[in-house]
């Protein structure tokens, strides 16, 4: 078992009036420190090791961050992580597609994602392929601007730090069962606790299973995960752990593309929701298998060292239709199906080790941490074609035939290798003052072919710099600044089919960060600006992949955050993001898909009158975004996506909760990523979701 020592208060053994003359002293565990939200019930977190791996609270970070708690996942009845970002400040969450889904942040994709804070792609390009489940963690952390230092390829968008759930030593059970729109079924099992009498080994299993029928035409969506996993403490001071997390999604009627925009005169084309280009065949089956381990020891110097190993394989394949062309508004001629099957295969393995702890230096007391990642990861890629025809109208796409595909190709077959090592030490030089300074050494190497073109990069050593300074102005008030270099090896390719130059950059950010309300509430302020060579700009399409070009961009703006608990009844989660500016080539604006306006507001209310009843609202607001296909200006107006949500504990054991989504039935296309190729569809109108709860 651990030891942590205990920093309580001594009993007492003075007189009374001898207490009162003492001044108050709080002092908060390790173990207090580093509790899970699902037992702080809380709407933020005391502290965070996203940024630099040195565990610090959200005031001492000196980078913009937001958390999405447990509580708050559970409140509204979050299911995915494409629901779960749509709660984060400055996040966009682009599903340009019913199964694949990227994510922007200050105007530029997100590319870095962390599990337990070790770098695991989601994809190549950052696309995450199907609904990826939201079940097996405790919270979501995301860091905007960039992060070099800890990821190896930095990025100037954001960092997703997904962190699992973890075993208890008491034994802990809940169960779930919710029943929604579209013949929605979700069955969730959590349970946790000690394999042995003392407590030395614990393990804990989550399941979720759930399907459902869709508003989109012909679309249907089914979802297992299970994720186990088991620790121990090999000695008071080590402990181990090991875990795999399971997940299988399947999608029939799903599209490729999307709803072509313009009719062939360029004139708006108008459409259902339920509009969609896929027949009942078209598939996308996703498995993908996450194992993981992980060896930590304490030395009694309070120094510790990790090492952690996973390795995580993701396969994909189904039969697909591309629907291109423009429709004629008098005959309905003009669209063309382009069925394929598709096929593809990632494999990463990531290995990292570090140690972090403190030091005395001229008197003072500093922390310091030092590690080093190495990661391989494989791409490769097949598939089948078949000569497209043309359509009759587009109502026609959905009746098609399963043709008869073509033998298997393979489109691509290519695997990047990397080491970061990296260092950081935040120094204490004075009474209220925090600097952190580090760095990363990176090491890239990029071998293979895509789509008949010889794939090839070596980097060697490429330092990416990192620096951050907090100021106290109070106990409750500090202010902060940081700079970030940014260096990205790309995958992406432009017309000749090569890979893009690497990204390059610089990150700088400066705001002011609070604690309210004894450290319930945080807020922060953030100032930013970025400025990148060779960002990746999608210039064209094929039915195989996207075309890019490399551009010079700034992006410039400020962020307003907060999260937490007002009062023992009202907790928030609130922010604002203005993007002031992302320019391109030659000053123009570029990444107009992007919203240069966004907030959101959650608040959840425990009803003082009613006991056990709590009731919530989250506000989503946009302003308004266009893309230019082609000649012609294709606009989409400022909207707001309202959901609510209410529950009821019938006892100590039973919960009931109801949730409702676009509670106005907005109607708007739910992205304009990759819409400057005349493509998109709609997002969901009116839902809801009746959920029962059982706890042990």
């Amino acid at each position: 078992m651990l030891a942590i020592p205990y920093w309580g208060y001594a009993e007492d053994s003075v007189q009374t009036e001898e207490v009162e003359s003492l001044p108050e002293v709080k002092v908060t565990s390790k173990v207090e420190k580093n509790q899970p939200s699902e037992k702080t019930k809380s709407y933020t977190v005391n502290s965070t090791s996203t940024a630099t791996r040195l565990n610090t609270s959200i005031r001492e970070t000196p980078q913009s961050i937001s958390v999405i708690t447990r509580e708050q996942l559970d409140d509204f009845r979050v299911l995915t992580v494409n629901e779960a970002l749509s709660y984060a400040t400055g996040i966009k969450v682009e599903q340009f597609e019913t199964d694949r889904t990227e994510y922007t942040s200050r105007g530029f994709n997100i590319t870095n994602f962390q599990i337990d804070g070790l770098s695991t792609p989601i994809s190549f390009s950052g696309t995450n392929y199907g609904d990826l489940d939201i079940a097996l963690y405790d919270r979501v952390e995301v860091l905007r601007g960039a992060n070099g230092l800890i990821t190896g390829p930095g990025n100037p968008s954001a960092t997703i730090n997904f962190i699992r759930k973890r075993t208890t030593r008491d034994f802990q059970a809940k169960a779930s069962a919710s029943l929604g729109s579209w013949d929605n079924r979700r069955l969730d099992a959590d349970i946790s606790g000690s394999l042995n009498g003392d407590g030395s080994v614990r393990a804990r299993l989550v399941a979720a299973h759930q399907e459902k029928n869709s508003y989109l035409d012909r679309y249907s969506s089914k979802r297992d995960v299970v994720y186990g996993i088991i620790e121990a403490d090999l000695t008071d001071n080590t402990s181990v752990a090991i875990g795999h997390t399971y997940q299988r999604n399947d999608a029939n009627g799903n599209m490729f593309g999307g709803l072509n925009l313009l009719y062939s005169d360029g004139s708006k084309r108008s459409y259902n929701v339920s509009d969609s280009t896929a027949p009942s065949w078209s598939e996308r089956n996703v498995d993908t298998n996450i194992s993981f381990a992980e060896l930590t020891h304490y030395f009694n110097n309070e120094w510790k060292i990790k090492g952690q190993l996973t390795q995580k394989a993701v396969t994909s394949a189904g039969p697909h239709d591309y629907v291109s062309g423009s429709e004629n508004r008098i005959t309905g001629l003009g669209l063309s199906t382009n069925p394929f099957f598709y096929t593809f295969k990632t494999q990463d393995y990531v290995a990292d080790i570090y140690a972090n702890g403190p030091f005395e230096l001229a008197g003072r007391k500093h922390e310091m941490v030092a590690g080093v990642t190495m990661s391989r990861t494989s791409m490769k890629e097949f598939s089948r074609s078949v000569a497209g025809v043309p359509l009759s109208s587009f109502d026609a796409a959905g009746d098609i035939p399963y043709p008869a595909f073509g033998p298997e190709s393979k489109s691509s077959d290519y695997s990047t290798r990397t080491t970061n090592i990296y260092t950081a030490a935040k120094l204490n030089p004075a009474d209220g003052l925090k600097v952190t300074v580090g760095g990363s050494l990176l090491s890239y190497k990029l071998d293979g072919d895509a789509y008949g073109v010889a794939q090839k990069a070596d980097e060697d050593n490429k330092f990416t710099p990192y620096i951050g300074a907090i100021y106290d102005l109070s106990k409750e008030h500090s202010l902060y600044a940081s700079y970030t270099g940014i260096y990205r090896p790309q995958v992406e390719t432009g017309a000749s089919g090569s890979v893009l130059a690497p990204l390059k950059g610089k990150n700088y950010e400066l705001g002011v960060k609070s604690e309210w309300l004894n450290k319930a509430l945080n807020s922060s302020f953030a100032l930013f600006k970025t400025e990148q060579e060779n960002q990746a700009l999608a210039i064209g399409q094929t039915a195989q992949r996207t075309i890019y070009e490399g551009i010079e961009a700034t992006s410039k703006g400020y962020e307003f955050d907060v999260s937490g608990a007002v009062n023992d009844h009202l907790s928030l989660n609130a922010g604002y993001t203005r993007l002031m500016s992302i320019e391109g080539q030659g000053g123009t604006s570029a990444n107009t898909f992007t919203p240069r306006h966004m907030a959101h507001l959650t608040a959840v209310y425990k009803v003082p009158f009613v006991q056990n009843l709590k009731v919530g609202a989250s506000v989503n607001w946009q302003s308004e975004i266009y893309v230019d296909i082609g000649t012609v200006r294709y606009e989409q107006d400022s909207y707001a996506v309202l959901n609510l949500m209410a529950n009821y504990k019938i006892d100590n054991h039973w919960d009931a909760a109801v949730n409702f989504y676009n509670v106005t039935d907005e109607k708007y296309l739910s992205s304009f990523r990759y819409s400057a190729f005349g493509q998109a569809f709609y997002a969901a109108p009116f839902n809801g979701m009746a959920t029962l709860t059982w706890t042990y």
